[in-house]
């Protein structure tokens, strides 16, 4: 990896284009803070209206010259748009601007790897960025010759940069075997879960909903906690007891953003697979955010692009302790069935606990499984994959009450075995 031991400065611009429903300002005090996650110090943002991108530069030209002149002016490093660019803009904008010119995937992609410490996430990481920069190797403009290091440079490195598209194109192919790999693993270590029939409940949330301080709250864990954004991108499972006895697996993930690049989900699959698997999802909000409807809607829509909307999901409002008792009177009629929280204090676990075990056994059925005497070999199946409530026999057969999820309802089913799902009071 390459640093800088200087903080660099950026001109931020902020391009607000006429489908955009966030308010401009909302976008801008967002994006300063994605920047300076990335350890960027913001000199000025600039909040472009735009009517109709322009192919060439994206802004207007004229606009483009003004962004010259103050760039000059403040002496900035950088110039970081909160837009994707195409390779073409890129390119002509730092002709113009003289300077490093980024774009907000490839600002997102730095953020990444400097929280990427496992194996899984380092690759992750940099099967984004390559995946990024292959379309952008056809040239060799600032862009692709930054031996100075700074923004934009974290991962891959210069040598990587500098390779053909071949060779590009075939680390693309071995970071995927061997995430395709890492899958396999996280494969064994859920039938693993399974034999010992334990529930799965994952986080998910808006980046700086507070999913960490809660993972450490429930799970007595010690993970970092950091008011930066994307601190989590590996994820952390780790067991907790709910007051039954119950043993649950938690496991925290990397946090979503509004507009979060596509590639960048397609890259982080290995790792947002792990969500398909679970039980219950928390979705966790910050009920102290000025944008807490915006970012819920971006959280609901990312979760129904995984097709994720239809597992239990449990809406929680966390740091309930930084907003007066009129403003949390306000959310709690707004969402009768949110459970309001302070990870932080511990304020409301004990309710949310209560919702977990609720959760769980939403997302867990109960059948009645008639097992004839000759097909005998199921019953050790039975016993190691499902939870047994009561087992009784005749003179033809032995009956099995079970609470089980559905995969494992789906494989008796296959099995030929007669099944009546019971209705739950």
């Amino acid at each position: 990896m390459y640093e800088t031991t200087q903080k660099e400065t950026a001109l931020l611009v902020v391009v607000k284009e006429p489908k955009e429903h966030w308010l401009s300002e909302d976008l801008a005090l967002e994006f300063e803070a994605l920047v300076l996650s990335s350890g960027i110090q913001p000199a000025r943002t600039i909040i472009v209206k735009l009517v109709q991108p322009n192919p060439a530069l994206y802004i207007g030209k004229g606009k483009v010259e003004e962004l010259r002149l103050i760039r000059e002016e403040l002496k900035a490093d950088v110039v970081i748009f909160n837009a994707n660019l195409k390779f073409t803009q890129q390119r002509n904008l730092e002709e113009i601007l003289t300077v490093k010119t980024i774009d907000r995937t490839q600002l997102i992609l730095d953020i990444f790897a400097k929280h990427a410490h496992s194996q899984e996430g380092i690759l992750q990481v940099e099967l984004a960025q390559l995946q990024y920069l292959l379309p952008r190797l056809r040239g060799k403009g600032i862009a692709l010759s930054r031996l100075g290091g700074g923004i934009g440079t974290r991962g891959p490195g210069e040598k990587k940069l500098e390779v053909d598209q071949r060779k590009i194109s075939d680390r693309i192919t071995r970071i995927k075997e061997e995430l395709k790999g890492l899958g396999q693993h996280h494969d064994v270590m859920r039938k693993k879960r399974d034999k010992a029939k334990e529930y799965m409940c994952s986080l998910v949330g808006y980046t700086n909903a507070g999913k960490t301080t809660l993972f450490n709250s429930l799970a007595q864990a010690d993970q970092i906690e950091s008011s930066s954004l994307f601190t989590t991108l590996d994820t952390v499972a780790r067991k907790f007891l709910l007051d039954s006895g119950q043993q649950i697996v938690l496991s925290d993930t990397v946090g979503f953003i509004y507009n979060l690049p596509p590639n960048l989900i397609e890259a982080f699959k290995t790792t947002l697979d792990e969500l398909q698997y679970a039980d219950v999802l928390l979705h966790l909000i910050d009920s102290s955010s000025k944008n807490l409807l915006q970012h819920k809607k971006a959280v609901d829509h990312i979760l129904a692009d995984l097709k994720l909307d239809s597992k239990p999901i449990l809406t929680v409002f966390n740091k309930i302790d930084l907003i007066a008792p009129a403003e949390a009177e306000f959310l709690r009629k707004d969402y009768p069935q949110g459970i309001f929280i302070s990870a932080k204090q511990g304020i409301g676990l004990l309710e949310l606990k209560q919702a977990i075990a609720s959760g769980v056994e939403k997302g867990a059925l109960e059948v009645v499984v008639k097992v004839p005497f000759n097909r005998m070999e199921i019953i050790s199946y039975l016993h190691k994959s499902c939870e047994v409530l009561k087992n009784t026999c005749d003179q033809k057969e032995s009956v099995y009450w079970l609470r089980l999820k559905q995969d494992k309802l789906d494989y008796i089913k296959k099995q030929g075995f007669i099944v009546k799902e019971l209705k739950k009071h």
